[in-house]
């Protein structure tokens, strides 16, 4: 009995042992089934984070590129499989080759000469380039030159100027002289005498306000002197003016006459030449109405400038029978003396010495 309970005893202790060593197997596998278990989780971890995202179109593509290689391998699979090419059909080919390669041969030849041809065709085609500036830079010049000939003005043959030498004859001791001034292409018609006697009323109606002493004179009447100051004072108290033309009364301070003047504006005329190439206009009108005046006369006063102006309002003043003189003048104003006496403002400046004999102001005649 103790021997066989011993037996026993001596089996369990081995099916222990047996178990604890199955056990730290079991164990071992489990540790290293674990250990595996996270390597495969990182490294599958790790190519998902490498993994580049794709979108849908560039999953298609992928797809596409995957079915061609698919065909790609069933195409090489195929050939791979077909039958080896016997002795003819390789005759076959090599003849096939040789009539490529001479083909080739004449192609390479021919696409030199394609080759030559294309660079001749570039450098044509610069020099045409070259030949097209060229010319657009003449047709730009051609076209700025027509461009400055239309806006240069045509050159005017200017008529010659003739003036006729007068073939003078005296002026009537009655006539009234009317003056028509040519300054540039402007005609002005200056009446002195209306002027005068408009100034001369005026006067005569403040004179008795205006006297600065009389002198007694035996035998004849007295002599009155206005006062110089107050007189040109009243004459610029009002406006005398005619048209364009401006009349005054200034201080003639050495002096004991006064004078009055009728300064005139080159540019405001009674008339242009323009007018006067109207059968109506204002300068014909003008001409009869002096025509009309009993005992008129008519005198050019001519600027050097106004000569083309003068003939033309020459030939109208003889169309019209018009009795009429000229002369050169270059000024813009007329001035004539008053009829009565003032007395001085200050002395008159000493006489020039006279060397020579003095040259006599020409006579005015008619012509």
């Amino acid at each position: 009995m103790a021997s066989r309970r011993r037996k026993r005893d001596e089996e369990g202790g081995s099916l222990d042992s047996l178990m604890d060593a199955l056990t730290n197997v079991v164990a071992v596998l489990i540790l290293i089934l674990i250990l595996l278990q996270a390597d495969v989780r990182q490294a599958v971890e790790k190519i998902v984070e490498s993994l580049k995202p794709v979108t849908v179109e560039q999953l298609d593509q992928a797809r596409e590129r995957q079915k061609e290689l698919e065909k790609t391998i069933a195409a090489r699979e195929k050939q791979r499989e077909a039958p080896v090419p016997g002795p003819e059909e390789i005759g076959k080919i090599k003849a096939d080759l040789s009539l490529l390669e001479k083909e080739a041969a004449r192609e390479e030849k021919l696409l030199l000469e394609i080759e030559k041809l294309r660079k001749l065709a570039d450098q044509t085609a610069r020099e045409a380039q070259s030949e097209k500036s060229k010319t657009d830079a003449v047709l730009a010049e051609i076209a700025r030159l027509e461009a400055l000939l239309d806006r240069t003005p045509r050159p005017v043959e200017k008529r010659p100027t003739v003036v006729r030498l007068p073939n003078s004859r005296e002026i009537p001791k009655n006539a009234t002289i009317y003056y028509c001034y040519i300054t540039g292409n402007q005609a002005h018609l200056v009446d002195p005498a209306a002027v005068k006697e408009t100034l001369m009323e005026a006067f005569e109606r403040e004179a008795r306000n205006l006297i600065r002493e009389r002198v007694k004179v035996k035998g004849g009447k007295d002599r009155v002197i206005y006062d110089q100051e107050k007189t040109v004072a009243f004459f610029a108290s009002k406006s005398w003016n005619v048209r364009n033309q401006k009349v005054t009364v200034p201080f003639n301070r050495p002096w004991t006459r006064l004078n009055f003047r009728i300064e005139l504006d080159p540019a405001k005329g009674d008339a242009s030449l323009e007018d006067m190439n109207q059968p109506d206009g204002r300068f014909h009108r003008m001409m009869k109405l002096v025509r009309s005046y009993r005992n008129g006369v008519l005198m050019f006063r001519v600027r050097p400038d106004g000569f083309e102006t003068y003939l033309k309002a020459r030939e109208i003043a003889d169309e019209l029978r018009m009795p009429c003189g000229w002369e050169i003048d270059g000024n813009n104003a007329y001035a004539e003396p008053l009829d009565f006496e003032v007395n001085r403002l200050q002395e008159p400046p000493p006489a020039p010495p006279q060397t020579d004999k003095p040259v006599p102001r020409p006579k005015r005649v008619l012509d």
